[in-house]
C-alpha cells in the first residue's frame, strides 16, 4: 500500500484534478456516507420512536460533537504537523507528532468518560431537556458514554491514515463503519426496541469496529510511522492543539449553535419546534459534510506542499477547491428550494404533523446558508493546513458563536421563528466577509512574499 513517501511526485507535480480525486474524493465519499447515516438514524428514530425521541437525540448532539471536537483538535492538528514534516523529510518529528496526539486523546477520553458517567442526568437537563424529552435524551447519552474513547480514537486514526497517504483505505474503513451503524441502528431500534439507547450503542459499536480495522496500519510497528513508536512531547501537543483549534472550535461552535437554537426554539414553539429544527439540521449536515470532505481531504496535501515550499501549488489547489465548493453550494440550495419539503417529510409520519409544517417553512430560509458556508469551511481548513490557526479560529468563533448568537437573540424579537432560520445564513455571510479579509492578508504575508 503506497504512502506519502511513495506519492511525493504526485503531491508536488501531479495534475490538480488528479490530486483532488485521490485525496478529496475519498473524503467526500466518506462524508456522504456519514450524511446518509445521519439521515437514516433520524428517519428510524423519528418514524419508530416519534418526534419527541427525535428531539431528545438532538439535545444530546452537542455531547457527541464534543467527542468529535476532541478528536478534531488533536487529530487535524497532528495531521498538519505530520504532513508538513513529511514534506520537509523530517520523519522523526512526524513520528513523535503522531504518537503525542494518540496518548493525549487516550488521557482526555478516559477523563471525559468518567465525567459523563457521574453527571449524565444533570448535564442532560442543563442542555435544555424538559420532562417530555428527558427520558429519550438520557437513554441516548447513556448508550454513548462507554464508546467515548474508541469514537475519539477512530477519528484520530482516520486523520493519521490520510496524512500517511492512505485516503482510499480511510474511505473504505469509515464507509464500512457507517454501513454497520445504519444496520445496527435499524436492528436495535426497529427490531429489538431498545429505544434511543439503541441508536447510540449502534454508533459506538460501528466506529469501534472501524478503529480496530484502521489500527492495522496506524498501530502497526512495522509501518514507517506508527502511533506506538514515537515519544510524547508536550511542545508538539501544544502545537497540534493550536493548529487544530479552529477545526475543533468549528465543531464546538456547531454544537453550541444547536444548543442555542434548541433553547430559543423550545421557548418559541416548544418540543415540536425542537423536532423541526432536528429535521432541518439533519439536512444541513449533508451539505456541510460535502464541504468538509473536500476541505479536510486537502489538508494533508496543502500542508505537505507548504512544508516543501511549493507555494504556487498551494494557491492552485485552493482555487480549485473554491470552484468546487461554490458549485456544490448552489446545487444544494436549488434542490432544497425545489424539493425541501419532500426531504423533511422523511423524518415525520405525516405532512399534518405540526413539527413537519414548522420545518418545511423554516427550510426555505435556512437553505440560503449553503450559498456561503462552503467557502467558510474551506478557508478555515486552508488556514489550518498552512499553520495559520489564529485566522481560522477567528472565523470559526465569528460564524458559529458571535454572529449566530447575536442573530438568534435579536432577529426573533422582530420576525419571530423566522429570525432563527435567517440568523444562520446571515452569520455565515458576515463571517465570510472577515474570512476574505484575513485570506488576503495571509497571502500577502506567507504566500506571495516568501
Amino acid at each position: 500500500m503506497k504512502s506519502n513517501f511513495d506519492n511525493r511526485y504526485l503531491l508536488e507535480h501531479g495534475s490538480i484534478s488528479r490530486v483532488f480525486l485521490k485525496y478529496s474524493l475519498p473524503s467526500v465519499i466518506t462524508m456522504v456516507f456519514f450524511g446518509v447515516q445521519s439521515l437514516v438514524d433520524g428517519i428510524v428514530v423519528g418514524n419508530y420512536l416519534g418526534s419527541d425521541a427525535l428531539g431528545g437525540v438532538n439535545i444530546i448532539m452537542p455531547f457527541f460533537s464534543f467527542i468529535i471536537v476532541l478528536a478534531l483538535i488533536i487529530g487535524i492538528g497532528s495531521q498538519t504537523i505530520v504532513s508538513m514534516e513529511l514534506g520537509r523529510k523530517n520523519t522523526e518529528k512526524a513520528q513523535d507528532a503522531m504518537s503525542t496526539g494518540f496518548w493525549a486523546l487516550v488521557a482526555i477520553g478516559m477523563i471525559a468518560t468518567a465525567f459523563l458517567l457521574l453527571f449524565a442526568e444533570p448535564l442532560t437537563k442543563l442542555m435544555g431537556s424538559d420532562d417530555r424529552l428527558l427520558p429519550f435524551a438520557l437513554d441516548y447519552l447513556k448508550g454513548l458514554i462507554p464508546f467515548v474513547l474508541p469514537l475519539a480514537l477512530c477519528f484520530y486514526s482516520d486523520a493519521m491514515l490520510k496524512s500517511l497517504g492512505h485516503p482510499k483505505f480511510s474511505m473504505i474503513i469509515m464507509s464500512l463503519s457507517v454501513v454497520i451503524n445504519v444496520l445496527l441502528t435499524f436492528l436495535f431500534v426497529a427490531v429489538l426496541d431498545w429505544g434511543t439507547a439503541g441508536a447510540s450503542v449502534a454508533t459506538g459499536l460501528a466506529f469501534t469496529i472501524g478503529l480496530l480495522i484502521s489500527g492495522s496500519i496506524t498501530f502497526n510497528p512495522k509501518q514507517q510511522l506508527s502511533m506506538l513508536k514515537g515519544r510524547f512531547h508536550m511542545l508538539l501537543l501544544r502545537r497540534a492543539a493550536f493548529n487544530g483549534s479552529s477545526e475543533g472550535v468549528s465543531e464546538m461552535a456547531a454544537a453550541v449553535s444547536i444548543l442555542i437554537i434548541n433553547l430559543t426554539v423550545i421557548r418559541l414553539l416548544g418540543a415540536d419546534g425542537v423536532a423541526a429544527f432536528t429535521a432541518i439540521n439533519y439536512l444541513n449536515l449533508i451539505g456541510v459534510l460535502l464541504f468538509l470532505g473536500i476541505s479536510d481531504g486537502l489538508i494533508p496535501v496543502l500542508s505537505f506542499n507548504f512544508g516543501a515550499g511549493n507555494h504556487e501549488r498551494v494557491k492552485q489547489l485552493f482555487r480549485f477547491a473554491v470552484v468546487v465548493n461554490m458549485n456544490i453550494g448552489i446545487i444544494v440550495f436549488i434542490v432544497l428550494q425545489l424539493a425541501g419539503s419532500k426531504a423533511i417529510l422523511l423524518f415525520f409520519d405525516s405532512s399534518e404533523n405540526q413539527a413537519f409544517r414548522i420545518a418545511a417553512d423554516g427550510l426555505q430560509l435556512f437553505a440560503f446558508v449553503f450559498l456561503v458556508n462552503g467557502l467558510n469551511v474551506l478557508i478555515i481548513s486552508y488556514f489550518t493546513a498552512l499553520g495559520e490557526a489564529k485566522n481560522s479560529f477567528i472565523i470559526a468563533v465569528l460564524r458559529g458563536l458571535v454572529f449566530l448568537l447575536a442573530g438568534v437573540t435579536i432577529l426573533p424579537i422582530f420576525i419571530g421563528i423566522n429570525g432563527v432560520w435567517a440568523a444562520i445564513p446571515l452569520a455565515e455571510l458576515l463571517a465570510l466577509g472577515v474570512a476574505l479579509l484575513l485570506l488576503h492578508r495571509t497571502h500577502k504575508k506567507i504566500i506571495w512574499h516568501v
